[in-house]
């Protein structure tokens, strides 16, 4: 069974901790879904400002979920 699994994974380029087909429920708990890079550096997006977590928002760089599901 999960030699299939990872043969479908595989075919259809799925990662375990893939962000886009992750449940809202579960981005909130998923770091990799609020990693941006700043300067060069991984920051997690939820401590930026509000404009840069807007703007990073408009750009699909984190996921757009209600500010009181993210924090």
């Amino acid at each position: 069974m999960a030699n299939k699994a990872r043969r479908i994974c595989d075919l259809v380029g799925l990662d375990p901790l893939d962000v886009e087909f992750s449940r809202r429920d579960l981005l909130q708990r998923n770091p990799f879904a609020w990693l941006v890079e700043v300067n060069g550096l991984p920051v997690d997006a939820r401590g930026l400002p509000a404009e840069v977590q807007a703007a990073a928002r408009r750009r699909g760089l984190i996921p757009d979920l209600p500010s009181t599901e993210a924090a």
